[in-house]
């Protein structure tokens, strides 16, 4: 059993703060997580929402994980959020890499208008990233684009095949380099902070797949 690791594509933007988060912890994990490291996996998913749900289901093949961990930036949010649940909508705001801006649809019609994340001790979490002086809260809404996309056809999936998968979400605000040249009104987070915050979920999660693999 294995921990799956995903951030986004930067695409045209040429930054996304969920890729830089993956992609430093897959090149230079911290030492609390390298006792692990045969069991994390780390991949980068295109911002296509026609191309999401392959990608996601290829890297769970590839990996066969018990958690998923998704990662996504998003623009004006000051704390890093894990989501409770993904809504059963697209409604893109702004275009995905190809184009595609699908407004007012269903990601799975025969689905429920909603799914709880399945991602053990999320409160557990929230209190030992605001003990460590990184600023956490759970989220309600994890908006009608591709990160929500990602977390409700993952749920959804996992419920329909019975693989035992358990997925959930977690925001983060954008690099301050992206306040430089992107969105300057929005709030930041440095990239040291959440890789701390994220090796911190990620040590929850490999206590609770230790126990589970320990006969």
């Amino acid at each position: 059993m294995s921990i799956l690791v995903t951030g986004f594509d930067p695409g045209r933007d040429g930054v996304n703060a969920s890729a830089a988060l993956v992609t430093s912890l897959r090149d230079d994990l911290p030492a609390d997580l390298l006792p692990f490291r045969s069991q994390l996996h780390f991949a980068i998913l295109p911002l296509s929402s026609r191309e999401l749900g392959g990608a996601v289901l290829a890297q769970v093949a590839a990996s066969r994980p018990r958690f998923c961990v998704f990662t996504g930036q998003a623009r004006g949010r000051h704390k890093v959020n894990l989501e409770r649940l993904a809504t059963n909508l697209k409604d893109f705001e702004s275009p995905d890499v190809e184009g595609g801006q699908p407004r007012g649809e269903l990601i799975e019609p025969a689905g429920p208008a909603a799914c709880w994340s399945t991602l053990p001790g999320q409160q557990q979490m929230v209190d030992r990233l605001n003990d460590r002086g990184i600023p956490a809260a759970l989220s309600n809404h994890g908006g009608n684009h591709l990160c929500n996309q990602l977390l409700y056809q993952m749920l959804y999936w996992a419920r329909q095949s019975g693989s035992g998968v358990r997925c959930g979400l977690v925001h983060i605000p954008p690099l301050p380099v992206q306040a430089q040249t992107q969105w300057p009104e929005t709030p930041v987070m440095p990239l040291a902070m959440t890789r701390a915050a994220l090796t911190c979920i990620l040590l929850v999660l490999a206590a609770q797949l230790a126990e589970e693999i320990t006969p």
